[in-house]
């Protein structure tokens, strides 16, 4: 490993040394505190559930990535499904009509997969391009009828990606990712979302008779329902916590856009793929939506892919005008490849249900034994997409300071346990979502790992 030196308090290997310099001389960083950031973390190798750094230490992944890596790490099926793809077509585009075998043999397989109807697809490169191009098709729906319906109503604390137009519906409740950019774009607009934790409206489920939903159709009828293109939001809310919604909500949601006569957009980006203990989030309600976004789980990150599934009520005014929208590497051969292995894996591995059993397994360690700690206010969860709210007062539900947070998420570190930092809507949320192929005995291990951690804090 050559001669370690010491930085800060941590002994690390010329190279790693080496690594982290170059690293903060050339690299900017998504979403870091500091343009040339680097936490001294160097990522090296991967198997299964397990990452390792440039000096040999292993940690699980606690958090999939950024929830991408479903299938865990270095599956042999999706590389030499990578190799055997770039050897015979590393590329050729999708654009005026052209297409690849693998292409179109991919989207037939995902219309096998996809709730019934939603068997049209557009390819892009990820999660961000998806939302983009699904907000542009329910615009493009309504025009195409002469109608001027254009505005997307999102939810607050929603994220759907930081290209243009999702960072514009994500940046309600997360102005971090306005600022310096200009103003917020026209034609989006915000509704609460139903974090009954803190809930905006400060009743209690099931007594408020889900008034965070009925006001959903308020928002849209302050709007004008005629101006009102799509209602757009995420199963399980991801990045502001890995937070289910009440059985009721999606059902009336689905309600309201259909009398409203608006489409439903389903971001299922980070809740699709068995995550939540189904192929996709919303199957868990047994609704579906107009259109739905996937991504990050399509591939199990090995590639950068992304998809939209529209159903035929919105694909038959599309079919026949001209749709000048895409991206360059649409359709991708090579990552049609590696979803397709992946895909696969998802249907006869039934990770599904190993998602839903692991995840029962970890609420009821929850319950049990984090519960009753000082500084865990509660908790909750769909499959694998769980969250802890970390707290410095249970009864208030006020959150820890920063440092302390930080400084669990260093421990975590130091312990093994690569999570992401620990973030969420207006409290903190510590994300509890592993690969889904992970087994009892390796969830079992990281909450031994994590226990001590939360029991430990003090948050004076």
């Amino acid at each position: 490993m050559g001669t370690t030196l010491n930085k800060g308090e941590k002994m690390v290997s010329k190279r790693t040394e080496d690594l982290i310099r170059w690293d903060e001389e050339h690299i900017i960083h998504p979403c870091a505190s500091a343009v040339g950031h680097n936490t001294g973390l160097v990522i090296e190798k991967g198997h299964g559930v397990w990452l390792q750094d440039t000096e040999g230490k292993q940690y699980i992944d606690m958090a999939a990535g950024l929830g991408y890596c479903v299938l865990g790490h270095g599956r042999k099926e999706i590389i030499d499904a990578v190799v055997e793809q770039m050897t015979n077509l590393e590329l050729n585009h999708t654009f005026f009509g052209l297409s690849n075998v693998k292409n179109i043999e991919y989207a037939k397989k995902l219309a096998e997969i996809t709730p019934e109807g939603l068997d049209h697809f557009f390819f892009c490169s990820g999660g961000s391009e998806a939302v983009d191009s699904a907000i542009k098709i329910a615009r493009l729906y309504w025009s195409l009828q002469g109608k001027n319906k254009w505005k997307i109503v999102c939810f607050h604390g929603g994220f759907h990606g930081l290209s243009g137009g999702s960072t514009w519906a994500s940046s309600a409740g997360n102005g971090v990712f306005m600022e310096g950019i200009g103003p917020q774009a026209p034609g989006f607009i915000f509704a609460p979302f139903y974090y009954c934790n803190s809930c905006v409206f400060e009743l209690q489920y099931p007594e408020c008779n889900m008034q965070c939903t009925r006001y959903l159709a308020k928002v849209i009828e302050n709007e004008g329902v005629g101006t009102v293109a799509a209602f757009m939001a995420e199963p399980v809310m991801g990045n502001a916590g890995q937070i289910p919604p009440p059985p009721e909500y999606w059902p009336i949601a689905r309600k309201t856009c259909d009398k409203h006569n608006i489409l439903m957009i389903a971001d299922e980006v980070q809740s699709g793929f068995t995550k939540t203990g189904k192929m996709f989030g919303l199957e868990n309600w047994g609704v579906k939506p107009d259109i739905m976004v996937m991504a990050k789980g399509i591939s199990s990150g090995y590639v950068p892919f992304g998809a939209v599934a529209i159903n035929d009520r919105v694909y038959q005014v599309l079919k026949d005008n001209s749709f000048w929208h895409g991206y360059t590497y649409s359709g991708h051969p090579v990552a049609c490849a590696a979803s397709t292995a992946a895909l696969n894996i998802y249907v006869r591995d039934k990770l599904t249900e190993n998602a839903a059993k692991v995840g029962k397994h970890i609420m009821e360690r929850l319950e049990a034994e984090f519960k009753p700690l000082p500084c865990v206010g509660g908790f909750s969860g769909l499959g694998l997409m769980i969250g802890i709210d970390i707290v410095a007062d249970k009864t208030t539900k006020s959150p820890l300071s920063p440092a302390i947070r930080d400084s669990i998420w260093h421990q975590m570190l130091e312990k093994g346990l690569l999570s992401r930092p620990i973030a969420g809507y207006g409290d903190i949320r510590l994300f509890v979502c592993p690969p889904c192929v992970i087994t009892l005995e390796e969830v079992d291990k990281m909450l031994d790992i994590l226990l001590p951690i939360i029991a430990a804090i003090k948050p004076s």
